[in-house]
């Protein structure tokens, strides 16, 4: 069998994979505060909660990974298989076997070193290895300044943050930047009034659809997978991931408030009310739509409708 290469490092633990198709393996080796039993456990949950949305007729725009086993330091035989498979001096622990996320193509690896890259390191970083585990981060809810722009002399392809500025830079079409806030919200929805779940530090990420077989590699799916998006990026998707730190919320005013702190302290991937008003109304549409639809009462209507009171009140508070 084929060895396992490092794909990803969060805070949660680092993630690996064989340089064929296959699964991902996210190991418990990060943080002392994060959880991956806690991130099974949620993502699991979402995957129910995906599949009760779809069948109350919502048409799910997002990708969620398969979430296939945990595997514990105590299942003796599989790591008697498996562990030699990982570098000299590995250990067993914790660990998810998921469906991983493909990473972009070198067309679009290229695309990105060559526009936003230092030129010093572009050569260093297309010949990279581990550079070809990328994925991009959709930051919907940030721009780039001047300062950040001349303070970024490193370079990474994984989870490469793509600021809103940059997707006008690429001319990727307002269309399709209108398309991943809607994506973001209706899935934000999802999650919160059939999850139950804040929605504490998830990620969007744009990445290739998944194949089902070697066979489908090259072929054009968008026919018959209308969640597919093309544009100067390539043929891709929104995925969401990374659940270690998401919590249960209660269906009342206090669940709003953790979640409105959750949405506050992400990443910057919603967009903002106050910075970009146009994308928020999207954003802001489509999850009261959602959420009026997956609600069974008016009552509980009036929770999401508090979700996005407090989000526009909190952005209009000057610093």
């Amino acid at each position: 069998m084929a060895d396992f290469h490092n794909i990803g490092r969060g805070f949660c633990g680092t993630v690996w994979s064989t340089a064929s198709p296959g699964p991902a393996f996210k190991r418990e080796d990060g943080g002392p505060q994060r959880s991956l039993a806690n991130d099974f456990t949620m993502h699991k949950r979402l995957l129910e909660a995906f599949v009760t949305a779809k069948q109350n007729g919502i048409h799910i725009r997002v990708k969620i990974p398969q979430c296939d086993t945990f595997i514990t330091p105590d299942q003796h035989d599989w790591w008697r298989e498996n562990l030699p498979r990982f570098p000299e001096g590995y250990t067993p622990c914790n660990m998810i076997q998921a469906q991983r996320i493909p990473p972009f193509k070198e067309p679009t690896r290229r695309l990105l070193v060559e526009k936003f890259c230092p030129d010093e390191i572009q050569k260093e970083i297309v010949s990279s290895r581990p550079n070809e585990a990328c994925l991009v981060r959709a930051y919907l809810g940030r721009r780039r300044t001047q300062t950040t722009r001349r303070l970024l002399r490193t370079f990474s392809l994984r989870n490469y943050p793509l600021h809103l500025d940059q997707m006008e830079e690429l001319q990727i079409p307002s269309t399709d930047i209108q398309e991943y806030a809607l994506i973001m919200a209706q899935t934000l929805a999802i999650i919160h009034w059939v999850g139950e779940v804040d929605g504490n530090d998830i990620e969007f990420v744009l990445a290739p659809p998944a194949k089902d077989s070697e066979e489908d590699e090259g072929r054009d799916t968008r026919s018959n997978d209308d969640t597919i998006i093309s544009n100067i990026l390539g043929e891709h998707c929104m995925w969401i991931l990374d659940f270690d730190v998401c919590r249960s919320m209660s269906m009342d005013e206090k669940g709003v408030h953790q979640a409105v702190t959750a949405f506050s302290r992400n990443d910057p991937f919603f967009p903002r009310p106050q910075k970009e008003p146009s994308l928020w109304h999207t954003f802001r549409e489509e999850y009261l739509q959602t959420s009026e639809r997956l609600l069974s009462s008016q009552e509980l209507y009036l929770l999401p409708k508090l979700f996005i009171t407090l989000i526009e009140e909190s952005e209009s508070r000057p610093l």
